[in-house]
């Protein structure tokens, strides 16, 4: 059985229970980041990330220089005023950091000015109440823009994650993805998101979770099936393939979000069709 990663808190007698886990530590203090990423590598287990919760904007972040080698999700309501983030820039950049934040229209609009200043970021999209029109100015720049700039997700995800298989969760480039995530707590409940989590709306206890064995887990993580047995408009949608019903559609109409996404996977195909004539236009060897 594949074990999950697990999102948990920073709990050093919750961390020492676990061995060769994959953790992404969450803290609410910029004070405690080095310090949970050194607890999680010293008790034998491999670090994703250090989540850190702000309840600062960007500008006001208090950056610091030991968090360099920590790969660090600094997850923040907005971008604040950039002649501020401009000071911070230097530092950003030699971070290993990826700025998160929840899909505004002002945070769609400052991700781009993020990448284009070399900052990776990640738009959080977990809701219908999202500017389409913009987001999709914001893929088609992420993905075929042709100035340098930095990864943006969940596009940059997706571009690395997406194949011809069956369905792509890329709720998983901000931890969304039960199939890959399990949310904890200090007593080592599982939910299956971190909305999940702050409801304490559980699945279980992690050791009879997994106990319980693949099938069972399959079948408490595979929701996104239930959408083909039940009367949802998303089991028609061209862009299901991406969406997987994560974006639940205001009063039923999908128009908007359907059409996002399906011209997201019509970008794909474009992103594969130009990667093969590059390819083949190539004079030199290759293995």
């Amino acid at each position: 059985m594949n074990l999950r990663k697990l999102v948990c808190p920073y709990d050093t007698s919750l961390i020492r229970s676990f061995s060769r886990r994959e953790i992404a530590v969450r803290v609410d203090s910029p004070l405690l980041v080095r310090d949970a990423a050194d607890v999680v590598r010293a008790l034998g287990n491999n670090l994703i990330c250090v989540i850190l919760d702000s309840t600062k904007p960007l500008d006001a972040a208090p950056l610091q220089n030991e968090w360099k080698g920590v790969p660090l999700a600094l997850v923040t309501a907005s971008v604040g005023k950039f002649r501020e983030v401009v000071k911070k820039l230097p530092l950003l950049r030699e971070l290993n950091i990826r700025v998160c934040l929840p899909a505004s229209n002002e945070n769609i609009r400052d991700v781009r000015i993020l990448s284009s200043a070399g900052v990776p970021s990640t738009i959080m999209i977990n809701g219908p109440e999202v500017d389409w029109d913009a987001l999709s100015d914001l893929m088609t720049y992420s993905l075929f823009g042709r100035i340098p700039h930095a990864p943006i997700g969940p596009f940059d995800y997706i571009v690395h994650h997406y194949d011809s298989a069956p369905h792509l969760c890329w709720g998983a480039a901000f931890f969304e993805d039960p199939q890959q995530f399990f949310h904890i707590d200090n007593k080592r409940n599982v939910a299956l998101s971190r909305e999940e989590l702050l409801a304490e709306k559980f699945i279980g206890c992690i050791d009879e979770v997994e106990k319980a064995g693949s099938r069972e887990i399959e079948n408490m993580t595979d929701a996104w099936k239930r959408v083909f047995t039940e009367k949802s408009t998303c089991a028609t949608c061209a862009g299901f393939k991406l969406c997987l019903g994560i974006i639940t559609p205001k009063n039923g109409q999908a128009k908007r979000c359907s059409a996002f996404f399906s011209e997201m996977l019509e970008a794909l195909e474009d992103l594969r069709l130009m990667r093969e004539k590059a390819l083949a236009e190539q004079k030199t060897w290759r293995l």
